[in-house]
């Protein structure tokens, strides 16, 4: 063979190992891009999320702890809040304010810039960008949007940086609605942040200022900002508050709802109401989606409407889920100074949680509606035994009530996005951080599938 052929053949070689590996690249790139909706690829990447946990599980400190979330009150250091807080106070201005990054940027278009104070843990910065990740103290994962194959690299993460899942659905809707199999991210997270007292960050659906107030309730006081419970108000306090109150009420029941038929709570709640206004004869005002009465999404305009009704229906989207009460209960109804009626969680649950004696339940009329407006309607007139239902506020410690209450701090009084209830988790996250909880106790949530579902009532969750 002559060296000119040999020559020619050694670059069609090479060319034709050149076209080889391009198709290859092409074929993988056009099998990746096809395979999105194929179990194959699911699979795969499954995979990855289980590398994922394995490295996170590989960088945890050899001392970290596994445990169930209901565990953090016996884990938990003692003496929170006492020396190094009030330290932190002295010097609020000057420390460093701990950075979180959450990871995806949710629906609701939020102004995350928290309070410098003492019930938001002095205050903390909060970050959508990414390129923020190593550099801050934690990173929260919304539920909704977080998936196994947009996680953040635990290869070059922190020790001391705490992963936070956040979860703001009911157990029921994140089963319902969002199919969420939580197993897979069994080991990967070090707190929970929910609406249940077994959360470890508490994101209960109350004005931040109540915190300290909820935590005497459910019985986790050693995790309070403030050293001493704020006094109660008095008889004569309480009297006048509750005549200027009066004087607004003109109005009987109102319901503010946007979700009719997204899950199948929304669906029964909603006939139950129609059999309110139809078998029972009782005129509600429905505002928002649900009804034909408009009201800005602004806190300052929605509670001067809502204080002037005598009730509020706090109805919930799912039914029989623990502690599942919303802004409904909190906000729509307790801030603005009206009486909720009560249906989705059982009477028992709220309870636990609830300040005493200040809720109708639709359980003590047997679901029967025309035996509950009667008794609504025999209240509408009873102003003597309404004001029961305001007792509550003479409670030791400190809950808001729109226009009669506030916070003194104007940092920590209630703001205009009517999402402020998201304010509290992220204020008893900062608090935690503050305290360096994540640099001093080391742990990861095993179960995570079982720390959420586990404690739930079963008709919640079928």
């Amino acid at each position: 063979m002559s060296r000119f052929k040999r020559k020619l053949l050694q670059i069609l070689a090479v060319l034709l190992a050149f076209l080889c590996v391009v198709y290859l690249l092409l074929y993988r790139k056009l099998i990746s891009t096809k395979s999105k909706s194929n179990l194959a690829k699911i699979s795969q990447r499954d995979k990855f999320l289980g590398k994922l946990v394995e490295n996170f599980r590989h960088n945890a400190r050899a001392s970290t702890t596994r445990f169930h979330p209901t565990d953090v009150l016996q884990t938990v250091a003692p003496n929170i809040g006492e020396s190094s807080i009030e330290n932190s106070q002295r010097d609020k201005i000057s420390r460093k304010r701990p950075k979180i990054l959450l990871w995806k940027p949710i629906p609701q278009n939020l102004n995350w810039t928290l309070p410098r104070t003492e019930m938001c843990g002095f205050g903390c910065d909060i970050t959508t960008n990414r390129s923020e990740y190593t550099n801050s103290d934690a990173v929260v994962l919304y539920m909704i949007s977080m998936t196994p194959y947009d996680l953040p690299n635990s290869k070059i993460r922190r020790p001391d940086q705490a992963f936070v899942w956040w979860c703001h659905e009911s157990t029921s809707t994140v089963v319902e609605a969002y199919y969420k199999n939580l197993r897979q991210y069994n080991g990967y997270f070090n707190w929970t942040m929910h609406y249940r007292k077994d959360s470890n960050i508490t994101a209960a659906f109350i004005p931040h200022t109540a915190r300290d107030w909820y935590f005497d309730r459910v019985g986790r006081t050693a995790e309070k900002s403030l050293r001493e419970s704020k006094q109660a108000i008095t008889k004569i306090q309480f009297e006048k508050m509750f005549r200027d109150l009066m004087k607004v009420k003109k109005k009987s029941a109102a319901w503010v709802a946007t979700d009719c038929n997204y899950v199948e709570g929304a669906i029964i709640r909603r006939q139950y109401v129609n059999s309110i206004e139809k078998d029972g004869n009782y005129s509600v005002d429905i505002y928002g989606g649900c009804g034909n009465k408009k009201l800005a999404m602004r806190s300052s305009v929605m509670y001067d409407v809502l204080r002037r009704y005598k009730f509020y229906l706090a109805f919930e989207n799912t039914q029989f889920c623990r502690e599942y009460l919303t802004e409904k209960f909190w906000y729509n109804s307790l801030y603005a100074g009206v009486v909720p009626i009560v249906w989705g969680p059982s009477k028992a649950t709220v309870q636990e949680i609830a300040p005493p004696n200040s809720f109708i339940h639709v359980e003590d009329f047997n679901y029967d509606v025309k035996k509950l407006t009667k008794f609504l309607r025999k209240l509408e007139k009873n102003k003597k035994a309404y004001k029961e239902y305001f007792k509550w506020w003479m409670m030791p410690g400190f809950y808001p009530i729109y226009k009669l209450r506030e916070a003194e701090d104007p940092e920590d009084r209630v703001g205009e996005s009517v999402f402020q209830f998201e304010v509290n988790g992220f204020c008893h996250l900062c608090k935690m951080l503050h305290e360096k909880r994540h640099k001093t106790t080391h742990w990861a949530v095993s179960d995570l599938h079982q720390a959420f579902y586990g404690p739930e009532d079963l008709r919640c969750l079928y």
